[in-house]
């Protein structure tokens, strides 16, 4: 009951303060799927439907009313049960009253998934879905993507909140040629609909109209990952891009985490063949085995010097699947151990240093800045572009 009580206070509360205050954005749905038929249905609510900016019905979609649409020959057909209604290029879903929630589910997707706010369906060569919804209800929807399950304290939720509208703001324009600002794959931020966790709507409430911005009032990049292993990556080792607040910190919070150590064995044979065809034959010899064979890293090293070769711990990670690139090398028997520490690219935050930092006491903003070196947690709304 309590549980509930705190999800519906939040709720009310992103309805009303957030909604005045914060702004709307538009984000492409089932974006990594190629959508031809499609229900809508309306959950709660209710919902003027146009159709090439035409009302269809004289009365609003209540909750259980659904819609089918199927794409064809670049136009969409709508049908509403077994009565057909048309053939258009545009269909919008409008919500008329607070708590406007559909779903939408279809062949090509294997679970149904809730959507807030207006819907606009468009024919552009293929079915467009996309959602028109508040920023901060977007941004709870991606911490719960993204982030749920990794811990149930709301301090980190109002991290993750931060870093995901800095994300979002920074990249606003990104799809702006194709009718809207964001998607909801990985491309851009994994957002798979309404967020239900009344810690993450709290979180994101308490993080409100929170951004990260450089010295220059500029949003920053907010790279993270899982765990550092122990010591962050500076940015410009792994994207050749030189980032004050993105260099390599000694991070102990990351210590001892989950993600923290792994190993993966290697065939020998397999081991010796991706230095030769990537490098040369050269590798065949025992003097080179001899060093490909011995690799330490005390420190990240992003790339391994080999004579007159250099080999970016990248590339191997990439090759091989591993963990990170924060790795050393033991040969046993006929077989290569890899021995590493972190996951992920290690710029930037450390998801797991960051759960141990909220753990230990410390505030949000306190390991955003710990994280990002030099720079400073403001209101987006006191950034004049975005005024």
């Amino acid at each position: 009951m309590k549980d509930c009580k705190t999800l519906l206070f939040f709720i009310l509360l992103l309805f009303t303060f957030g909604h005045v205050l914060s702004m709307d954005i538009k984000v492409r749905l089932l974006s990594n799927y190629d959508i031809k038929t499609v229900d809508v249905k309306i959950v709660s609510g209710n919902y003027m439907m146009l159709c090439n900016n035409i009302k269809i019905f004289v009365n609003d979609l209540m909750p259980d009313e659904a819609i089918t649409l199927t794409f064809h020959n670049n136009q969409i057909r709508v049908e509403k049960g077994i009565e057909f209604i048309g053939t258009y290029t545009q269909i919008e879903f409008i919500g008329k009253k607070y708590n406007n929630v559909f779903s939408l589910s279809s062949p090509q997707i294997n679970k149904k998934r809730y959507y807030e706010e207006d819907l606009n369906i468009m024919a552009r060569n293929e079915m467009l879905l996309i959602n028109h919804i508040d920023l901060e209800k977007y941004i709870a929807g991606v911490v719960q993507s993204e982030v749920f399950g990794s811990s149930e304290d709301v301090e980190f939720f109002k991290i993750q909140a931060t870093v995901s509208r800095t994300y979002c703001l920074a990249n606003l324009n990104r799809h702006l040629k194709e009718g809207y600002n964001l998607c909801d794959g990985v491309h851009c931020q994994s957002y798979k609909g309404k967020c239900n966790n009344g810690d993450i709507l709290r979180g994101t409430f308490e993080s409100f109209s929170d951004v990260i911005v450089d010295s220059t009032n500029k949003l920053i990049s907010t790279a993270y990952h899982s765990n550092s292993g122990g010591m962050t990556e500076d940015a410009y080792k792994i994207w050749q891009v030189k980032v004050p607040y993105l260099s390599s910190i000694i991070d102990t919070f990351s210590i001892g985490a989950k993600n923290y150590q792994w190993e993966k064995a290697i065939g020998k044979q397999q081991w010796i063949n991706y230095f030769v065809n990537q490098y040369g034959p050269e590798y065949k010899t025992p003097e080179k085995q001899e060093i490909i064979f011995n690799f330490q890293q005390k420190e990240r090293t992003a790339k391994w010097i080999i004579e007159e070769d250099t080999i970016p711990t990248k590339n191997i990670r990439d090759y091989f699947n591993l963990r990170s690139s924060f790795f050393s090398v033991e040969m046993k028997k006929d077989s290569i151990y890899l021995h590493g520490k972190g996951y992920g690219h290690g710029v930037g935050l450390s998801q797991e240093g960051a759960i141990k930092m909220v753990q230990l006491g410390y505030s949000y903003i306190d390991i955003l800045r710990f994280y990002y070196n030099h720079v400073n947690i403001i209101k987006y709304t006191d950034i004049i572009e975005f005024q």
